[in-house]
């Protein structure tokens, strides 16, 4: 049986650290580094999901670019809502995994009913994936041996 992203949810926690699109970059990149996260949820003043802010956005399109990130707003380089991919708690973490790889994506929003339930990273797809691979490598070892 697969694992979902609900199962993924409970296991790291639902927490997502959350800016607006009226903050600015420097307000962004500070919080990123205080949480030692590499993405912010962007949300509406009532909580709704309208984007996500990545350490990467900042880093090119303001930094690189040669931007101050004390006068750019978190709206002006979040990548929107209706341009990126969002996930359930019902799919899977090799649903997950596609949906990453052929969008070049390194999180991906998690909606339940239309609200922001969570937050996934590459990080917990691939973590997941290998203790799944180590699971299965150590069950067919039990049954090669026979001390299953």
């Amino acid at each position: 049986m697969s694992t979902t992203v609900g199962d993924l949810l409970r296991r790291k926690g639902s927490q997502v650290e959350t800016i607006t699109a009226q903050e600015s970059i420097l307000v962004a990149i500070r919080r990123m580094s205080e949480k030692h996260i590499g993405c912010l949820a962007v949300v509406t003043k009532t909580g709704k999901l309208s984007g996500i802010i990545s350490e990467r956005d900042c880093l090119w399109k303001v930094i690189a670019a040669g931007k101050s990130p004390k006068t750019r707003l978190v709206k002006e380089v979040m990548t929107s809502v209706a341009k990126m991919h969002t996930v359930t708690p019902q799919q899977t973490a090799e649903e997950c995994m596609g949906l990453m790889t052929s969008g070049r994506h390194r999180h991906l929003p998690v909606l339940a009913d239309g609200k922001l339930a969570g937050l996934i990273s590459i990080g917990d797809i691939v973590k997941e994936m290998l203790d799944s691979q180590q699971a299965t490598i150590a069950s067919l070892e039990k049954y090669i041996t026979g001390t299953f």
